[in-house]
């Protein structure tokens, strides 16, 4: 429920209905709540019991959440008072740093041994890496953020070290004392990824996201880099596969954004989305994970949103689950959205709120795809209208004559392309979840004729259309008394064969036809000389 104080009428039936949320295919299954406000979440296994690692305001807190029902505080480390903390994990360790507190107050790098999460003390240290980058000294005490990549590299992002860029440690030796192995220190920073010897940064203030080859990690490589639609790139995630990057800009009204980075010369993009919690022109995305093949992204004064990225080309929200009592603009709610418990619950922190453990199935979305054709020209058609009845899924094609598009709920239904000069045709659509489906679609223009040695120079039109069965098909201009009317499936297999009277120019028809699309053709000699679609309602 959204905060809105109109009244004393009002404020009564907020206050009596506080625990309503907003939401779709996302449920509470728990909440925990702290004195003061929160800022990030990761989450930690073993031996199947689960934790939320959680950053505060004013230090670090352990909950698990193993029942989430009834989450349960273990252990709370006091620390010094900033808006940014950042945790992740690698073997039985969590890393945290902190920013906006300067050298005088610096926690620097604190290491919690997890493997004492249940000790009345919990055993940490802190680590203050004095570096060398691009011969200038530094001893470390701030970072926005950091991320451990799968062989135990971790990367410090947004820190005092040179420009902020990526500073690289290893935790393999001594897990409780990472050695600095080297930096990128182009540009800052604000957070990153890395798999293999790739890493992904958000340039933040470039307005982009850089690709970076280190795989000599004192020597790293510029690969490439591309704008974000915001200009303000505040975090990356990577796709399973490695061929799709997802970013976030934290600006309002910012979009969540795809790109196809299987080729670093032609880095693409391909989609980008908002939530539908709120009006998306006023909310502000922060971060976004992918968990099988699902964008898990968390909004500020929104909560969590689901996205199925199944189509990279194609993102459609399929849950959410709003956290914030807050509506509109600004840096209140939801921080952080950690999907990778082995239960599959989902950890949100919202600043205000606390911590949520949330649970979704995960809906798969349904996908319908089109190519549009001039059925004379066999050229792509740009600019069609394609519009699904009683849906959504509304556009044009573009240059190519290709139309992507999407919806949540499965369903029968109608599909009407049209293009100014040409006969308008209808599809019969059935959406499915997790289905692609797609269509090729030719066009006639409208006046078309053609010339076959004098012999025919017709067009076609098929009314009612849709139909139940009964239809004529009005053919003008004919001249070849061989003419006939073919009716084909979708399948290739012909149902009837009419010729056509020179005399009306005019054949009807009462078929006994199951639902689904079919085709009209004009034919001569074997040669078919004009096609139009047929669509035969249940």
């Amino acid at each position: 429920m959204k905060k809105m104080i109109l009244g004393f009428a009002v404020l009564v039936i907020a206050l009596s209905t506080t625990n309503a949320q907003d939401s779709l295919s996302v449920h509470k299954l728990g909440r925990f709540t702290f004195p003061v406000n929160m800022n990030e979440v990761w989450g930690y296994e073993s031996n199947g019991r689960e934790f939320a690692l959680c950053g505060l305001n004013n230090g670090f807190s352990i909950v698990e959440v193993t029942n989430p029902a009834t989450p349960v505080e273990l252990h709370n480390l006091p620390g010094i008072n900033t808006t940014w903390r950042d945790v992740k994990t690698w073997s039985h360790y969590a890393y945290i740093v902190h920013d906006g507190v300067g050298n005088q107050s610096s926690e620097g790098i604190t290491i919690v041994d997890l493997n004492t999460i249940d000790s009345a003390t919990l055993s940490y240290n802190r680590v203050y890496p004095n570096v060398e980058i691009d011969s200038v000294m530094y001893l470390f005490h701030d970072a926005h953020n950091l991320f451990v990549d799968e062989n135990g590299i971790l990367y410090v992002f947004g820190s005092n070290l040179g420009n902020g860029g990526a500073s690289m440690f290893d935790l393999n030796n001594d897990p409780k004392n990472p050695s600095f192995l080297g930096a990128y220190n182009a540009r800052y920073y604000h957070d990153g990824v890395a798999r293999g010897d790739t890493l992904y940064g958000a340039a933040i203030y470039a307005g982009e996201f850089e690709v970076v080859d280190v795989s000599n990690k004192a020597a790293p490589v510029f690969w490439a880099s591309h704008t974000t639609p915001n200009n303000f790139c505040h975090n990356i995630w990577f796709s399973d596969d490695n061929k799709t990057v997802f970013t976030t800009d934290e600006k309002t009204g910012a979009y969540v954004t795809a790109y196809d980075v299987s080729d670093l010369n032609n880095i693409t993009e391909l989609d980008r989305i908002r939530t539908s919690i709120y009006d998306p022109n006023q909310v502000i995305p922060h971060n976004t994970h992918v968990h099988n093949d699902f964008l898990v992204t968390s909004y500020y004064t929104s909560g969590l949103q689901i996205v199925d990225a199944s189509q990279p080309d194609i993102l459609i929200e399929t849950a959410y689950y709003d956290t914030s009592p807050f509506t509109g603009d600004g840096y209140l709610g939801a921080w952080g959205a950690y999907p990778f418990l082995p239960s599959g619950n989902i950890l949100v922190s919202d600043r205000q709120e606390g911590l949520f453990i949330l649970g979704s199935d995960y809906p798969r979305a349904c996908f319908f795809t089109a190519f549009v054709k001039d059925s004379v020209t066999q050229t792509p058609i740009a600019g069609a209208d394609i519009t699904m009845v009683r849906s959504q899924i509304a556009g044009q094609s573009n240059l190519f004559g290709e139309f992507k598009g999407g919806r949540r709920d499965t369903g029968n239904f109608l599909v009407v392309v049209e293009k100014i000069g040409y006969h308008s045709d209808t599809l019969h659509v059935k959406m499915r979840k997790g289905v692609v489906r797609h269509r090729n679609v030719a066009l006639l223009p409208i006046g078309f004729s053609i010339g076959e040695d004098g012999m025919i120079s017709s067009s076609i039109s098929v009314f009612p259309n849709p139909t139940t069965g009964s239809f004529s098909v009005e053919v003008s201009s004919i001249e070849d008394p061989n003419a006939s009317i073919e009716v084909w499936d979708m399948a290739g297999r012909q149902y009837v064969k009419s010729k056509v009277d020179l005399g009306m120019g005019k054949v009807d028809f009462n078929l006994n036809l199951i639902e689904g699309v079919y085709t009209i053709r004009l034919t001569s000699g074997g040669k078919t000389y004009a096609t139009q679609r047929l669509v035969i309602l249940p």
